[in-house]
């Protein structure tokens, strides 16, 4: 809306210009290299505001080339990412369903489009987890345990995982993990003051409690 009523005052105002200058008849010659051109003073306007309005045009074409493969990459990117949100959306419906084939298939795909992101990472290990595939979850959840932003979500996975195949000791390892990283996390308090009971640390426990 501002860009046409700026428009349309420009061209009030190109228009008033115009009829200042019929109003004061003038002319304009111009000679060289022997050549005389002759012409009245509002042709001459006319063709320098064309002449302006030409090389603006060529300037925006020339940068519109410049630009075309930075825009083009951003335009593949823009549409890369939003394959792999729609495949995060399908792949998280598909574990809420219990369907591990349509989660994992999903997880394939929003990995192929967004990279090692966060929620590829968790879909990708929670689509493992629903096909019974520990040594994926596990993966997925190192991954996530690697990054600075994802550490304590990292460990909680690996922290089911662990239990799930009896591994009590990793366990206990990566509860300890989470506690340190953020000592008000609770399902790590609530595991370390179980381990730490069930081995008779009862100042341990006491201090976890």
């Amino acid at each position: 809306m501002v860009r046409v009523l700026g428009f349309v005052v420009l061209v009030f105002l190109v228009a008033i210009g115009f009829a200042w200058l019929a109003d004061r008849p003038g002319d304009i010659t111009l000679r060289f290299q022997g050549y005389e051109i002759r012409t009245s003073l509002v042709v001459a306007t006319a063709a320098l505001l064309a002449i302006v309005a030409a090389l603006a045009a060529l300037g925006a074409l020339i940068r519109a080339i410049v630009r075309a493969p930075r825009s083009f990459e951003t335009f593949l990117g823009n549409r890369r990412r939003d394959r792999g949100y729609r495949a995060l959306s399908t792949g998280m419906i598909a574990v809420g369903a219990g369907d591990s084939r349509a989660a994992r298939k999903a997880a394939d795909e929003a990995r192929g489009h967004l990279g090692e992101a966060p929620l590829t990472l968790l879909l990708s290990a929670q689509a493992a987890q629903l096909a019974g595939d520990g040594d994926r979850a596990r993966t997925a959840f190192e991954a996530l345990a690697a990054r600075r932003d994802t550490k304590v979500l990292g460990l909680h996975g690996l922290f089911v995982e662990a239990r799930r195949q009896g591994a009590h000791e990793a366990a206990r390892h990566f509860a300890e993990e989470a506690q340190a990283a953020a000592p008000k996390i609770g399902w790590a308090g609530r595991a370390l003051f179980e381990y730490r009971a069930q081995a008779g640390d009862w100042l341990g426990a006491l201090q976890t409690l």
